[in-house]
């Protein structure tokens, strides 16, 4: 998979880094760091027209200020083949409206586009874990998480394009483009 992100500052990439550390040592849960980078989706597809989007991006994140946002705690998806653990990003008008115009150009130079990143059902978050949870194993990774302070304001200040290839995926980040618009 693909993705158009907006990676973590290090602070708080070192958070999620802890948290998925305290999973792993926890509850023995495995692969949180797929991909490596914590990040803040906004379009994930199989396939990008990488010469196309690279571009584009670059043309957005000269557009576009760096975006302040808060995250309100721990959220579950329980939706799809399995669930997601995650921080939840507060849907701040700012963000909403950056994601809403990258969705139809990035639709346009994609194949197997992920709907659940569709502007009309995203919801901004930041993993923690996705993967085999069975019920009993994702209680006790909210027990597990449920006292770390997860409120905090977050300055997105890129855009970022990362390919995965193979299987599981090698996640890699293919062009990143700070957010360089007026304030």
């Amino acid at each position: 998979m693909h993705g158009i992100v907006s990676l973590l500052d290090p602070s708080h990439a070192a958070q999620i880094t802890a948290m998925w550390a305290r999973l792993q040592d926890q509850l023995g849960l495995q692969g949180m760091d797929i991909p490596p980078f914590p990040h803040v989706s906004y379009h994930v597809a199989e396939q990008y027209e990488v010469a196309v989007v690279e571009p584009i991006l670059r043309a957005f994140a000269a557009h576009t200020a760096p975006l302040e946002v808060v995250t309100t705690g721990l959220g579950i998806f329980t939706r799809g083949l399995q669930p997601v653990l995650y921080v939840t990003v507060a849907r701040h008008p700012d963000l909403s409206a950056l994601q809403a115009a990258l969705w139809p150009t990035l639709a346009a130079f994609s194949a197997g586009i992920n709907e659940y990143y569709h502007p009309a059902q995203w919801v901004p978050h930041i993993t923690l874990h996705h993967g085999n949870l069975s019920a009993d194993v994702l209680a006790e990774a909210v027990r597990c998480l449920s006292h770390w302070d997860c409120l905090w304001r977050l300055r997105l200040d890129n855009l970022t394009l990362l390919v995965g290839d193979g299987e599981p995926p090698q996640h890699r980040v293919q062009a990143q483009y700070p957010l360089t618009g007026p304030q």
